[in-house]
């Protein structure tokens, strides 16, 4: 899996269509953050009138100041491929993972799954526009398209989908795919206001074997998930994992089977594996664990890893129509 960058800086974008006429920029409101995230104001300022014809804009990114397409026709992805079709772009290749049960697989069978992300593969599409999450990306595909570099720490799923409507002209599909989610965010955080819920614990776990290179029981706090139990629907980690999250500065890693049982919350968000059956779940211990004994556990079938993959605005919103129809009938 694509490992997390790490950026200092914030993302600031700026749009100025080439025209030659220019107005005072005008700040976009900050988004709050989850406690345990940083926050950051994504600063997005029109400052230009758009004129029929130019076909461009300008955008002021970390890595500079870009000429984009006014609206790009053909875009290329990777990480973000979920934020693109949110915003409403044309994705005509992607370099990522595909399962069945991401909300928009038919939208990237229709498109092409790219095997290698060097130059001579992307360039093969002729795309208008790439979009990425790394910084090395851009010295690496400018000479094939512009690239557009969004870093990924310090800002939110909700806060990169705008900036990606702002950059490409999609503003409104963008806009409405946040206001779905938060919509249904809102109604969702009304119907699990319960007892039963308030003050609980979740962890999402997953059973990764008894031995080899990556074994044990794994623990996320942003994939798998992670993003729409912990910022959004604002449930809490175990304390004993908090501790370990803090001391080690990581959100996911891995438990021996022996340890494990301590790290498990009042609730069990707990991933299967394609084709895998889980020796763990075999286990006298596994039994013992209350969430397990009280049937406070919701197992996440292997296939439905995809739907859980991303966190996106689509994504976000296709995950919390599933948790909802796993967790209301645990209410009391």
């Amino acid at each position: 899996m694509k490992k997390i960058l790490s950026l200092a800086c914030a993302f600031v974008l700026t749009m100025t269509v080439l025209a030659g006429c220019s107005s005072s920029p005008n700040s976009s409101a900050q988004e709050s953050s989850n406690s345990k995230e940083s926050s950051l104001t994504s600063d997005v300022s029109d400052t230009g009138s758009e004129t029929a014809g130019t076909g461009t804009r300008t955008v002021s990114t970390i890595k500079g100041d870009i000429v984009v397409p006014e609206s790009p026709q053909r875009v290329v992805v990777n990480w973000y491929v979920g934020d693109a079709i949110s915003a409403g772009l044309n994705v005509v290749g992607y370099y990522c993972w595909a399962q069945e049960t991401m909300p928009y697989y038919d939208t990237l069978m229709a498109s092409t799954s790219i095997e290698n992300w060097e130059p001579e593969d992307v360039m093969q599409l002729e795309p208008d526009l790439i979009i990425t999450y790394s910084e090395d990306d851009f010295d690496k595909f400018s000479k094939v398209a512009p690239v557009l570099v969004i870093p990924e720490q310090d800002i939110t799923s909700l806060e990169r989908v705008k900036i990606i409507g702002e950059a490409t002209g999609h503003t409104e599909q963008a806009n409405a795919a946040v206001k779905t989610f938060e919509d249904k965010l809102a109604a969702a955080k009304e119907s699990l206001n319960v007892d039963s819920f308030n003050g609980k614990t979740f962890s999402i776990m997953e059973d990764w074997g008894a031995s080899g290179e990556w074994s044990g029981i794994g623990y996320e706090t942003g994939s798998r998930g992670g993003t729409l139990l912990y910022k959004y629907l604002e449930f809490q980690w175990p304390e004993k994992l908090t501790q370990l999250i803090e001391e080690s500065g990581q959100g996911r890693g891995t438990l021996s089977y022996e340890v494990a049982h301590e790290y498990f919350g009042d609730y069990i968000i707990w991933f299967r594996q394609e084709g895998k059956e889980s020796d763990y779940a075999k286990t006298d211990i596994w039994q013992s664990i209350p969430a397990v004994a009280e049937n406070r556990l919701i197992e996440i079938p292997g296939e439905y890893q995809g739907l859980f993959y991303y966190d996106d605005a689509t994504s976000l919103s296709a995950q919390l129509d599933f948790m909802l129809e796993k967790l209301l009938p645990l209410a009391k």
